[in-house]
C-alpha cells in the first residue's frame, strides 16, 4: 500500500479524507498533523517516511506551504526520494495554484474538488507525475513566484478579483496602508508597476 501523511488544520477534512483514502485498499494514513509543529516532530519519528504528503494551505494561522522546504531538507538529510506532495485547499485561485507547484508541490486538488479528482491526482503522483485541473488554465507553469510570501500571494488573488484596496484590507484584516506597502513590494518582486501588470501574471 501507498503510505500518506496528512497534515490539515481541521480534523473534519482529516477524518474525511483518511477513511475514503482507507476504504480503496491502496493508501496507508501512516501519520496526520494539525500545524507545522506537529507535522515536524511526526516526520521526524516517521520510519521509513512517507511516499505522499497531502497540505493544505492554511493551517491556522501559519502557511502550510513553509512545510515543503522542511521535507526536502529532511528527506536529503536521509539520502531518500522526495515524497509525492499534493496539496489540497480551499482556494481556486491559478495564481496560487502555479505559486504551490513552483514552491515544489507535484498537485494541486480544491476541497471542493470530488474524491475522484483526488484519488486522479495521487495516482499521478505515483506515476511521478505533475497534476492540476485543466480547468484552472494554468499560464505559465515554470515562472517562479517563490519569493512571495503567502500574503502577498493572497493579494494578488484579490486584486486579480478586481477587490480594491479598501475591500482587500477589509478582507484581509488589515489597514489600507498595510496592504499598500505589501503592493509596493509586490511590484518589485514582479517587476510589474500596476494592477494591472499584476492583473496579467
Amino acid at each position: 500500500m501507498i503510505s500518506v501523511v496528512l497534515i490539515d488544520y481541521h480534523p473534519l477534512a482529516i477524518n474525511g479524507i483518511s477513511s475514503w483514502l482507507t476504504n480503496t485498499g491502496r493508501f496507508e494514513i501512516t501519520g496526520t498533523a494539525g500545524n507545522l509543529t506537529e507535522a515536524t516532530v511526526l516526520m521526524e519519528q516517521l520510519e521509513p517516511l512517507p511516499e505522499i504528503i497531502i497540505l493544505d494551505i492554511l493551517l491556522g494561522k501559519e502557511d502550510g506551504l513553509g512545510f515543503v522546504p522542511i521535507l526536502k531538507d529532511m528527506y536529503k538529510k536521509k539520502k531518500v526520494k522526495l515524497p509525492g506532495i499534493l496539496v489540497c485547499s480551499m482556494f481556486e485561485d491559478p495564481f496560487i495554484i502555479q505559486h504551490t507547484i513552483n514552491l515544489g508541490a507535484q498537485a494541486y486538488v480544491a476541497k471542493s474538488a470530488k474524491f475522484e479528482e483526488l484519488i486522479t491526482a495521487l495516482e499521478a503522483l505515483v506515476s511521478g507525475e505533475i497534476y492540476i485541473n485543466p480547468k484552472y488554465k494554468i499560464k505559465n507553469k515554470d515562472k517562479i513566484w517563490t519569493v512571495l510570501t503567502r500574503r502577498e500571494v493572497e493579494i494578488v488573488s484579490l486584486i486579480k478579483q478586481n477587490l480594491t484596496t479598501k475591500q482587500i484590507a477589509n478582507r484581509l484584516a488589515l489597514s489600507p496602508r498595510t496592504v499598500e506597502n505589501h503592493l509596493g513590494r509586490i511590484y518589485i518582486k514582479t517587476n510589474t508597476e500596476s494592477r494591472a501588470g499584476l492583473v496579467e501574471l
